[in-house]
């Protein structure tokens, strides 16, 4: 699907979530220098940020997808305290994360906010933790699924990930079309590279951008590190 602005969203990928621990000065300039290697390194960028601060990161930062951390499946209507679909269109959102591990769905629910954020013209980014879960995921026909085994978030890397060639294949033919981002405990930029050569479309990273000394410089290699995972898979498969 189209966003205004950016061209599809398509392999390879790479996503900053910085859940709550930064203020908009700081999202803004990781984000910015992630903008700036993505253009380069012709990796698309998804920003995943507080809901909040979904305007003021979308004037900042253009080239990137900005995407909010979850959304309700309310309709318009006489609620107080929730988060429409149409209010983060109004806000700039590309796109909307969910089913993270912080902040699940039960699956009728998952399924009713799918729904109304694909009806809004929101790209989908939804969570899953085991095969069955990400296939089951897939189905329903988002964006992303995103294959991040709990265990691994916020870990200091995972090592060796046998789970994602086969996790990703049997998704894709579940549901061609669906892109699949594997994370959770991706440190370093090998780790990126290690995910993007195993066969996944995206990948990501929290901790290993925001706790490096200089967050935007790793920002830059973990992309770099992206295109080359990627660019080395589609030499494999040749």
């Amino acid at each position: 699907m189209p966003t205004a602005g950016r061209p599809p969203l398509e392999a390879p990928f790479f996503e900053i979530g910085p859940k709550n621990l930064l203020r908009l000065p700081e999202i803004v300039s990781v984000g910015a220098a992630a903008a700036r290697a993505g253009r380069v390194q012709g990796v698309g960028v998804i920003l995943t940020v507080p809901t909040a601060l979904i305007a003021q990161v979308r004037a900042a930062v253009p080239d990137a997808y900005v995407f909010a951390q979850t959304m309700d499946a309310d309709e318009l209507g006489v609620s107080v305290g929730r988060t429409t679909a149409e209010s983060l269109v109004d806000a700039g959102a590309d796109g909307v994360m969910l089913n993270h591990v912080g902040h699940p769905l039960d699956p009728l629910l998952l399924t009713r906010t799918m729904e109304r954020a694909e009806r809004a013209g929101l790209l989908t980014m939804v969570c899953a933790d085991t095969d069955e879960q990400a296939v089951e995921v897939a189905r329903r026909g988002p964006t992303i699924v995103l294959y991040e085994p709990p265990a691994l978030i916020g870990g200091a890397g995972a090592g060796e990930r046998p789970w994602i060639r086969p996790a990703t294949h049997q998704v894709t033919q579940a549901a061609p079309g669906v892109l699949v981002m594997h994370a959770g405990g991706v440190a370093a930029p090998r780790d990126a590279y290690d995910i993007m050569r195993s066969g996944a479309h995206g990948t990501g990273s929290t901790s290993g951008v925001l706790q490096a000394p200089s967050p935007q410089q790793a920002a830059q290699l973990f992309i770099e590190a992206t295109r080359e995972g990627y660019a080395a898979a589609l030499s494999a498969a040749e």
